[in-house]
Protein backbone atom coordinates (compact mmCIF):
# COMPACT_ATOMS: atom_id res chain seq x y z
CA UNK A 1 0.00 0.00 0.00
CA UNK A 2 1.55 3.29 -0.77
CA UNK A 3 2.78 5.78 1.55
CA UNK A 4 0.43 8.62 1.96
CA UNK A 5 3.10 10.35 4.46
CA UNK A 6 2.53 13.16 7.18
CA UNK A 7 -0.90 14.37 6.26
CA UNK A 8 -2.13 10.86 5.70
CA UNK A 9 -0.61 9.79 9.71
CA UNK A 10 -2.56 13.18 10.49
CA UNK A 11 -5.73 12.05 9.30
CA UNK A 12 -5.42 8.23 10.48
CA UNK A 13 -4.70 10.22 14.08
CA UNK A 14 -7.21 12.36 14.02
CA UNK A 15 -9.52 9.35 14.04
CA UNK A 16 -7.44 7.67 16.91
CA UNK A 17 -7.87 11.05 19.04
CA UNK A 18 -11.43 10.90 18.00
CA UNK A 19 -11.98 7.23 19.69
CA UNK A 20 -9.32 8.29 22.49
CA UNK A 21 -11.97 11.19 23.52
CA UNK A 22 -15.01 9.34 23.19
CA UNK A 23 -16.24 10.99 19.84
CA UNK A 24 -17.08 7.64 18.70
CA UNK A 25 -16.36 3.91 19.80
CA UNK A 26 -14.96 2.89 16.13
CA UNK A 27 -13.68 4.26 13.16
CA UNK A 28 -12.61 2.45 9.44
CA UNK A 29 -10.95 5.10 6.83
CA UNK A 30 -10.31 3.86 3.30
CA UNK A 31 -8.96 6.17 0.70
CA UNK A 32 -9.35 4.55 -3.07
CA UNK A 33 -7.13 5.28 -6.02
CA UNK A 34 -10.27 4.94 -8.61
CA UNK A 35 -8.20 5.29 -11.81
CA UNK A 36 -5.40 2.36 -10.75
CA UNK A 37 -8.20 0.24 -8.85
CA UNK A 38 -5.75 0.10 -5.26
CA UNK A 39 -6.41 1.01 -1.61
CA UNK A 40 -4.22 4.47 -0.80
CA UNK A 41 -5.09 4.44 2.98
CA UNK A 42 -6.93 1.90 5.44
CA UNK A 43 -7.20 2.63 9.28
CA UNK A 44 -8.90 0.82 11.60
CA UNK A 45 -9.61 1.72 15.61
CA UNK A 46 -11.95 1.42 18.40
CA UNK A 47 -13.99 -1.18 19.43
CA UNK A 48 -17.46 -2.69 18.84
CA UNK A 49 -19.07 -0.20 21.68
CA UNK A 50 -18.14 2.05 24.33
CA UNK A 51 -20.26 1.14 27.40
CA UNK A 52 -20.14 -1.66 27.68
CA UNK A 53 -16.68 -1.86 26.41
CA UNK A 54 -17.05 -3.94 23.01
CA UNK A 55 -14.07 -5.99 21.15
CA UNK A 56 -11.46 -4.42 18.70
CA UNK A 57 -12.90 -4.02 15.43
CA UNK A 58 -11.60 -4.90 12.12
CA UNK A 59 -11.75 -3.38 8.56
CA UNK A 60 -14.65 -5.99 7.76
CA UNK A 61 -16.92 -4.40 10.53
CA UNK A 62 -20.33 -3.45 9.23
CA UNK A 63 -22.16 -0.54 10.41
CA UNK A 64 -25.29 1.10 10.15
CA UNK A 65 -25.17 2.61 7.04
CA UNK A 66 -28.26 4.43 7.57
CA UNK A 67 -28.59 7.11 4.65
CA UNK A 68 -26.27 5.90 2.51
CA UNK A 69 -28.79 2.74 1.91
CA UNK A 70 -30.07 5.94 -0.56
CA UNK A 71 -26.90 5.61 -2.55
CA UNK A 72 -27.89 1.88 -3.44
CA UNK A 73 -31.36 2.57 -4.09
CA UNK A 74 -30.41 5.06 -6.12
CA UNK A 75 -28.03 3.12 -8.44
CA UNK A 76 -30.86 0.16 -8.82
CA UNK A 77 -33.00 3.41 -9.81
CA UNK A 78 -30.35 4.41 -12.21
CA UNK A 79 -29.92 1.14 -13.31
CA UNK A 80 -33.76 0.54 -14.18
CA UNK A 81 -33.57 3.34 -16.07
CA UNK A 82 -30.49 2.58 -18.06
CA UNK A 83 -32.77 -0.51 -19.26
CA UNK A 84 -35.49 2.05 -19.84
CA UNK A 85 -37.31 0.17 -17.27
CA UNK A 86 -37.51 3.07 -15.29
CA UNK A 87 -38.78 6.53 -16.61
CA UNK A 88 -36.76 9.26 -14.70
CA UNK A 89 -39.06 11.90 -15.97
CA UNK A 90 -42.97 10.36 -16.01
CA UNK A 91 -44.66 11.58 -12.51
CA UNK A 92 -44.49 8.61 -10.22
CA UNK A 93 -48.28 8.89 -10.23
CA UNK A 94 -48.79 6.78 -12.75
CA UNK A 95 -47.11 4.22 -11.74
CA UNK A 96 -48.51 4.59 -7.92
CA UNK A 97 -51.78 5.27 -9.16
CA UNK A 98 -53.87 3.97 -6.15
CA UNK A 99 -51.81 5.25 -3.85
CA UNK A 100 -51.48 8.87 -4.30
CA UNK A 101 -53.66 11.54 -5.06
CA UNK A 102 -53.72 14.74 -7.62
CA UNK A 103 -52.22 16.94 -5.25
CA UNK A 104 -49.09 14.97 -5.94
CA UNK A 105 -49.09 15.07 -9.80
CA UNK A 106 -45.92 16.09 -11.34
CA UNK A 107 -43.59 14.57 -8.93
CA UNK A 108 -41.05 12.14 -11.05
CA UNK A 109 -38.22 9.68 -9.81
CA UNK A 110 -35.80 12.71 -10.81
CA UNK A 111 -37.43 14.91 -8.65
CA UNK A 112 -37.24 12.37 -5.62
CA UNK A 113 -33.25 11.48 -6.79
CA UNK A 114 -32.77 15.36 -6.24
CA UNK A 115 -34.71 15.65 -2.95
CA UNK A 116 -36.69 18.36 -5.10
CA UNK A 117 -39.92 16.81 -5.23
CA UNK A 118 -41.29 19.65 -2.11
CA UNK A 119 -41.86 16.59 -0.53
CA UNK A 120 -41.34 17.75 3.97
CA UNK A 121 -37.71 16.64 4.96
CA UNK A 122 -39.05 14.01 8.14
CA UNK A 123 -41.90 13.00 10.47
CA UNK A 124 -42.11 10.33 13.18
CA UNK A 125 -44.59 8.75 10.23
CA UNK A 126 -44.89 5.72 12.36
CA UNK A 127 -46.87 7.95 14.79
CA UNK A 128 -49.57 8.54 12.28
CA UNK A 129 -50.32 4.49 11.12
CA UNK A 130 -48.81 2.36 8.51
CA UNK A 131 -45.24 4.42 7.48
CA UNK A 132 -45.55 3.93 3.77
CA UNK A 133 -49.07 4.49 3.68
CA UNK A 134 -48.64 7.42 5.82
CA UNK A 135 -46.00 8.36 3.58
CA UNK A 136 -47.45 8.03 0.41
CA UNK A 137 -50.60 10.34 1.71
CA UNK A 138 -48.21 13.33 2.49
CA UNK A 139 -48.69 16.06 0.25
CA UNK A 140 -45.86 17.89 -1.28
CA UNK A 141 -45.33 21.84 0.47
CA UNK A 142 -43.82 23.28 -3.03
CA UNK A 143 -43.99 22.56 -6.43
CA UNK A 144 -41.66 20.10 -7.49
CA UNK A 145 -38.42 21.29 -8.88
CA UNK A 146 -38.44 24.94 -7.05
CA UNK A 147 -36.68 23.64 -3.45
CA UNK A 148 -34.36 21.41 -2.37
CA UNK A 149 -35.16 19.86 0.84
CA UNK A 150 -33.38 16.42 2.23
CA UNK A 151 -36.26 14.47 2.10
CA UNK A 152 -36.93 10.85 3.79
CA UNK A 153 -40.61 10.79 2.76
CA UNK A 154 -39.41 11.35 -0.71
CA UNK A 155 -37.66 8.38 -1.03
CA UNK A 156 -40.34 6.42 0.58
CA UNK A 157 -42.03 7.60 -2.42
CA UNK A 158 -39.04 6.53 -4.68
CA UNK A 159 -38.72 2.74 -2.55
CA UNK A 160 -42.20 2.39 -3.37
CA UNK A 161 -42.23 3.21 -7.23
CA UNK A 162 -38.86 1.31 -8.08
CA UNK A 163 -41.15 -2.00 -6.09
CA UNK A 164 -44.03 -1.42 -8.49
CA UNK A 165 -41.79 -1.16 -11.65
CA UNK A 166 -39.39 -4.20 -11.07
CA UNK A 167 -41.84 -6.69 -8.59
CA UNK A 168 -39.66 -6.82 -6.49
CA UNK A 169 -39.18 -5.88 -2.90
CA UNK A 170 -36.50 -3.63 -2.03
CA UNK A 171 -33.75 -5.83 -0.36
CA UNK A 172 -34.40 -8.38 -3.47
CA UNK A 173 -33.94 -5.32 -5.93
CA UNK A 174 -30.71 -4.14 -4.31
CA UNK A 175 -29.29 -7.40 -4.49
CA UNK A 176 -30.37 -8.44 -7.58
CA UNK A 177 -29.06 -4.72 -8.79
CA UNK A 178 -25.72 -3.82 -6.22
CA UNK A 179 -25.03 -5.82 -3.87
CA UNK A 180 -25.13 -8.94 -5.99
CA UNK A 181 -22.88 -7.68 -9.24
CA UNK A 182 -21.01 -5.66 -7.59
CA UNK A 183 -19.77 -8.23 -5.08
CA UNK A 184 -20.92 -6.75 -1.88
CA UNK A 185 -21.96 -9.81 -0.10
CA UNK A 186 -21.46 -7.96 3.46
CA UNK A 187 -23.85 -5.45 2.68
CA UNK A 188 -27.34 -6.38 3.39
CA UNK A 189 -30.47 -5.55 5.31
CA UNK A 190 -31.26 -6.59 8.71
CA UNK A 191 -34.89 -7.65 8.50
CA UNK A 192 -36.81 -7.38 11.79
CA UNK A 193 -37.66 -8.72 14.76
CA UNK A 194 -33.26 -10.07 14.86
CA UNK A 195 -33.00 -12.82 17.20
CA UNK A 196 -30.33 -12.87 19.11
CA UNK A 197 -28.28 -15.18 18.08
CA UNK A 198 -28.83 -13.76 14.14
CA UNK A 199 -25.51 -14.20 12.08
CA UNK A 200 -26.15 -10.32 11.07
CA UNK A 201 -25.34 -9.52 14.88
CA UNK A 202 -21.81 -10.97 14.41
CA UNK A 203 -18.96 -8.52 13.11
CA UNK A 204 -21.07 -5.62 13.63
CA UNK A 205 -20.40 -1.92 15.48
CA UNK A 206 -22.99 -0.48 18.27
CA UNK A 207 -24.56 2.25 16.57
CA UNK A 208 -26.20 3.29 19.48
CA UNK A 209 -27.18 3.75 23.08
CA UNK A 210 -31.26 4.27 22.95
CA UNK A 211 -33.26 4.98 25.41
CA UNK A 212 -36.79 2.56 24.60
CA UNK A 213 -34.53 -0.09 22.63
CA UNK A 214 -31.12 -0.52 23.94
CA UNK A 215 -28.21 -0.88 23.00
CA UNK A 216 -28.28 -0.97 18.91
CA UNK A 217 -26.31 -3.67 17.45
CA UNK A 218 -27.69 -4.93 13.86
CA UNK A 219 -31.07 -3.23 14.58
CA UNK A 220 -31.58 -0.58 12.35
CA UNK A 221 -31.31 3.21 14.39
CA UNK A 222 -33.55 5.18 12.03
CA UNK A 223 -37.22 4.82 13.84
CA UNK A 224 -39.70 4.72 10.60
CA UNK A 225 -37.20 2.01 9.24
CA UNK A 226 -37.40 -0.12 11.93
CA UNK A 227 -41.10 0.25 11.99
CA UNK A 228 -40.83 -1.39 8.47
CA UNK A 229 -39.16 -4.03 9.41
CA UNK A 230 -35.96 -2.95 8.79
CA UNK A 231 -36.65 -2.38 5.08
CA UNK A 232 -36.62 0.70 3.73
CA UNK A 233 -35.16 2.84 0.68
CA UNK A 234 -33.51 5.54 2.91
CA UNK A 235 -32.10 3.40 5.73
CA UNK A 236 -31.49 -0.12 6.64
CA UNK A 237 -28.50 -1.84 5.16
CA UNK A 238 -25.55 -2.80 7.02
CA UNK A 239 -22.25 -2.55 5.45
CA UNK A 240 -18.22 -2.22 5.57
CA UNK A 241 -15.75 -0.10 4.52
CA UNK A 242 -14.44 -2.33 1.49
CA UNK A 243 -17.88 -2.79 0.13
CA UNK A 244 -18.82 1.18 -0.26
CA UNK A 245 -15.43 1.04 -1.88
CA UNK A 246 -16.64 -1.45 -4.67
CA UNK A 247 -19.88 0.89 -5.01
CA UNK A 248 -17.44 4.34 -5.86
CA UNK A 249 -15.10 2.06 -8.02
CA UNK A 250 -18.64 0.24 -9.90
CA UNK A 251 -19.64 4.36 -10.73
CA UNK A 252 -16.11 5.07 -11.34
CA UNK A 253 -15.45 2.70 -14.14
CA UNK A 254 -19.64 2.65 -15.29
CA UNK A 255 -19.00 4.46 -18.68
CA UNK A 256 -16.33 1.69 -19.50
CA UNK A 257 -18.08 -1.54 -18.19
CA UNK A 258 -21.29 -0.46 -19.06
CA UNK A 259 -22.57 -1.19 -15.46
CA UNK A 260 -24.40 2.47 -15.60
CA UNK A 261 -25.24 4.37 -18.74
CA UNK A 262 -23.09 6.72 -19.29
CA UNK A 263 -24.81 9.76 -19.95
CA UNK A 264 -26.94 9.24 -16.47
CA UNK A 265 -23.23 8.20 -14.83
CA UNK A 266 -22.18 12.24 -15.97
CA UNK A 267 -25.88 13.62 -15.04
CA UNK A 268 -25.45 12.03 -11.69
CA UNK A 269 -22.01 13.54 -11.12
CA UNK A 270 -22.46 16.58 -12.65
CA UNK A 271 -24.40 19.95 -11.77
CA UNK A 272 -26.97 19.63 -9.43
CA UNK A 273 -30.64 20.87 -10.51
CA UNK A 274 -30.32 23.47 -7.59
CA UNK A 275 -27.02 24.73 -6.22
CA UNK A 276 -25.34 23.02 -3.52
CA UNK A 277 -28.37 20.24 -3.73
CA UNK A 278 -28.43 16.56 -4.94
CA UNK A 279 -28.70 14.99 -8.28
CA UNK A 280 -29.64 11.85 -8.90
CA UNK A 281 -29.37 10.40 -5.69
CA UNK A 282 -25.91 12.19 -5.05
CA UNK A 283 -24.98 14.91 -3.34
CA UNK A 284 -22.70 17.55 -3.85
CA UNK A 285 -20.39 20.11 -2.01
CA UNK A 286 -21.97 23.52 -0.98
CA UNK A 287 -20.73 26.24 -2.98
CA UNK A 288 -20.05 28.57 0.06
CA UNK A 289 -20.59 27.85 4.21
CA UNK A 290 -19.90 24.59 6.04
CA UNK A 291 -19.92 21.13 4.24
CA UNK A 292 -18.91 17.92 5.56
CA UNK A 293 -16.57 17.33 2.94
CA UNK A 294 -14.37 20.37 3.87
CA UNK A 295 -12.37 22.80 1.48
CA UNK A 296 -9.71 20.69 -0.29
CA UNK A 297 -11.18 17.92 -2.14
CA UNK A 298 -12.43 18.95 -5.95
CA UNK A 299 -15.64 21.59 -5.35
CA UNK A 300 -17.48 18.98 -8.25
CA UNK A 301 -16.99 16.06 -5.61
CA UNK A 302 -20.28 14.12 -5.08
CA UNK A 303 -21.29 11.47 -2.11
CA UNK A 304 -23.24 11.35 0.59
CA UNK A 305 -23.68 11.34 4.84
CA UNK A 306 -25.26 9.51 6.91
CA UNK A 307 -26.49 10.46 10.39
CA UNK A 308 -25.20 7.69 12.40
CA UNK A 309 -21.51 8.63 10.94
CA UNK A 310 -20.84 6.68 7.77
CA UNK A 311 -19.82 8.66 4.89
CA UNK A 312 -19.18 7.97 0.68
CA UNK A 313 -17.20 11.16 -1.07
CA UNK A 314 -15.76 10.93 -4.17
CA UNK A 315 -13.70 13.56 -6.01
CA UNK A 316 -13.63 12.71 -9.94
CA UNK A 317 -10.89 15.38 -10.16
CA UNK A 318 -8.27 13.47 -7.79
CA UNK A 319 -10.20 9.93 -8.95
CA UNK A 320 -10.30 9.22 -5.44
CA UNK A 321 -13.24 8.01 -2.79
CA UNK A 322 -13.16 8.52 0.61
CA UNK A 323 -15.32 6.27 3.18
CA UNK A 324 -15.16 6.76 6.47
CA UNK A 325 -17.53 4.59 8.91
CA UNK A 326 -18.10 5.40 13.03
CA UNK A 327 -20.89 5.34 15.15
CA UNK A 328 -20.25 8.93 15.85
CA UNK A 329 -23.87 9.08 17.87
CA UNK A 330 -22.40 6.10 20.03
CA UNK A 331 -21.75 6.83 23.07
CA UNK A 332 -24.02 9.58 23.02
CA UNK A 333 -26.47 11.63 20.18
CA UNK A 334 -25.49 14.60 22.00
CA UNK A 335 -21.49 14.50 20.45
CA UNK A 336 -20.88 17.72 18.82
CA UNK A 337 -16.92 17.42 17.65
CA UNK A 338 -17.67 15.30 14.68
CA UNK A 339 -18.89 18.54 12.81
CA UNK A 340 -14.67 19.96 12.46
CA UNK A 341 -13.51 16.18 12.82
CA UNK A 342 -14.90 15.11 9.90
CA UNK A 343 -14.38 18.17 7.13
CA UNK A 344 -10.78 17.93 8.67
CA UNK A 345 -10.40 14.47 7.98
CA UNK A 346 -11.05 15.07 4.62
CA UNK A 347 -8.80 18.05 3.95
CA UNK A 348 -6.09 15.84 5.15
CA UNK A 349 -6.91 13.06 2.66
CA UNK A 350 -6.43 15.41 -0.21
CA UNK A 351 -3.28 16.80 0.58
CA UNK A 352 -2.25 13.39 1.15
CA UNK A 353 -3.24 12.02 -2.24
CA UNK A 354 -1.88 15.77 -3.47
CA UNK A 355 1.41 15.33 -1.76
CA UNK A 356 2.05 11.72 -4.11
CA UNK A 357 1.83 13.70 -7.55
Amino acid sequence: MPDLGDHGSYAAGLLDRAVEDGVCSAAVLFVQDLAADRLLLRHVVGRTSHEPPGTPIHGASRFDLASLTKLVTATSAVRLASRGELDLDAPVAEVLRGDLTRDHAGVTPRHLLAHASGLPAWAPLWESGPVLEVALATAPEAAPGTRHTYSDVGFLWLGATLEAVSGLELDELAWREVLGPLGMPRTRYHRLPLPEASPDREDVVATELCPERGLLMGEVSDRNTWHLGGVAPHAGLFGTAGDLVRLAQAWFDAPQTGYLDAALREEAWGRPPIPGGHVLGWDTVAPEGYTSVGRELSPRSHGHLAFTGPSLWIDPDRSVAVVLLWNRIHPSRDESRHKALRPAIHDAVARAVDSMS
